[in-house]
């Protein structure tokens, strides 16, 4: 397994289909893992071992202990929320890792409307209700923001952008969804 990319740099493990679309594998998996909470149990380990593979894959080899990586998870449209399977999924790595546990880090300080319900995917919509809890650790080489599934990345890009306002340097934030929304024609 390794990592595809969007053109803003958005790394992603799987393309992810409304399942009113287009019903695949994966898409199914990613939706009950991470949007409802179901079967936890029984797919969380393989989407697991699949973002670890293509972790080890995307560093060179041995980089990965010689770094100092953070991190921090993409919260929910509600404030003060994190998802749970995310949270989840950054402890795994943090314990497989030794990486530093920043998954709280960026907050949503103010609810924001979701834009499946008519709320702007914008990066400034985003950058508006976003805050940090501390300031950013200046000893880490690299921050990984994770998040569940992109659509356009905005709210990724959003992160990046207020990581780096707070003096992480641009080149040492990588943006990570489990899925890409995809826009297939059928």
């Amino acid at each position: 397994m390794i990592f595809s990319s969007t053109e803003d740099n958005v790394l992603f493990l799987y393309p992810y289909y409304s399942l009113d679309v287009k019903v695949d594998e994966m898409s199914k998996q990613v939706y009950q893992v991470f949007k409802k909470g179901w079967y936890v149990s029984q797919y969380f380990p393989g989407i697991e071992a699949h973002l670890c593979e293509a972790l080890e894959k995307y560093f060179a080899r041995g980089e990965m202990q010689k770094l100092k990586i953070a991190i921090t998870v993409m919260p929910s449209h509600t404030q003060g929320k994190h998802g749970e399977q995310l949270m989840m999924m950054a402890s795994a790595l943090v314990s497989k890792y030794d990486w530093i546990d920043a998954s709280c880090l960026i907050q949503r300080i103010i609810e924001k409307k979701k834009s499946t319900e008519g709320g702007i995917r914008e990066v400034n919509a985003h950058l508006q209700t976003l805050g940090l809890v501390a300031e950013p650790d200046k000893g880490v080489d690299v921050y990984i923001v994770l998040d569940d599934i992109a659509t356009t990345g905005s709210s990724l890009e959003a992160a990046k952008q207020l990581l780096v306002a707070n003096g992480v340097d641009a080149s040492r934030v990588i943006k990570i969804a489990i899925a890409k929304t995809m826009y297939d024609d059928f």
